[in-house]
């Protein structure tokens, strides 16, 4: 049986949230996706802040959420701790209270908490005597404190130096960690972290999968822009594919019906003028947006096929490029990943 079991959905303003998600004990699951996806209300959710509409919502083997039965377990009796973004902690007690403020938190598990996250010598503090990563494992701490089955983190590295992250991270791989579900942005936290990756977009998963699997297949726009990957949306019959503009991709192996076809920013190549030789895949495109990227430059294309190439500083210059440049691009099929939809 899983830790975390919900199978349901509510609403949240105009967004409907629909739901379905298990998490084991010892499990991280990283829940990613853009803004107003629902990210945050799937925690509100489980934590009891939100009804569910319909379905049920099961921790450590307690339905804790069944509207059809009217059960709904209100936060206090639910086993679990939640860091929300804002961190919530009580300005008039001592870095030591607020760990211990919970109704299961015993001595023996403060002191350990505050160890593990490096906040002895802090303990007689209060919160806005503390830095806001000082402060940020206060809450992981309190959260951790009453031994909770599932943990609720909102975006936990937010604004983290690199001792806080470090710490907050180690306390997180522990053996004995409870069922985590970790929302944040940053997918670097998320592959570090997590042990599968959910995508949530528009209130519903569009993707899970380990952060390998995810990042080599994503299924959506917003998956592949996470791995810096090009995702389009085709229709494939033998070697080539048609896209939902009509552009056509030339495939290095046949495929058949809706296909995501995959391009890594690095294989899309830039010319002056129309390229001769290998590449089948040949289009002409307008620069909508230049983006600097540590030792490279992510060039935005609008076109037929609307991708990102990457390309150095020096070809940029060699090219000229400015936003509404006209410019060549040009693939190899066998560059182009083809999977099915």
């Amino acid at each position: 049986m899983s830790t975390l079991s919900l199978a349901g959905a509510t609403h949240i303003g105009d967004l409907p949230l629909n739901i379905d998600l298990n998490i084991e004990t010892g499990e991280t699951v990283a829940v990613l996706g853009p803004n107003g996806a629902g990210k945050t209300s799937l925690l509100r959710l489980i934590a009891g802040l939100l009804p569910l509409d319909t379905g049920t919502l099961t921790i450590d083997g307690t339905t804790v959420d069944d509207p059809a039965n009217g059960a709904c377990l209100p936060p206090h009796l639910r086993r679990l701790g939640w860091v929300p973004q804002d961190r919530l902690l009580f300005p008039h007690l001592t870095v030591a209270a607020n760990v211990g403020f919970g109704p299961r938190a015993d001595t023996g598990r403060v002191d350990y908490l505050l160890d593990a996250l490096d906040l002895t010598a802090l303990a007689n503090r209060r919160p806005d005597e503390c830095s806001g990563g000082q402060a940020q494992r206060v809450a992981l701490a309190r959260a951790l404190a009453t031994d909770p089955v599932v943990l609720l983190l909102d975006e936990p590295s937010a604004a983290l130096d690199v001792d806080s992250r470090h710490l907050i991270n180690g306390v997180l791989a522990t053996a004995d960690a409870p069922a985590t579900l970790l929302v944040t942005h940053d997918p670097v936290e998320a592959a570090t972290l997590a042990d599968r990756l959910i995508i949530l977009e528009d209130g519903t998963i569009t993707q899970a999968g380990s952060p390998a699997g995810v990042r080599s297949r994503p299924r959506t726009r917003y998956a592949a822009s996470l791995a810096g990957l090009n995702l389009l949306d085709a229709e494939a019959d033998g070697t080539e594919a048609v896209t939902g503009t009509g552009a056509r991709v030339v495939l290095a192996e046949p495929a058949n019906g809706p296909v995501h076809l995959v391009v890594p920013p690095a294989s899309v190549a830039l010319h002056a003028t129309r390229p001769e030789g290998s590449p089948r895949n040949v289009w002409q495109a307008t620069v909508a947006d230049l983006q600097p990227a540590f030792e490279r430059v992510r060039v935005v294309l609008d076109g037929p096929l609307p991708v990102v190439a990457e390309v150095t500083p020096s070809s940029v210059e060699r090219l000229g490029l400015t936003v509404g440049s006209a410019v060549w691009a040009a693939v190899k099929a066998t560059e182009v990943a083809c999977h099915p939809a």
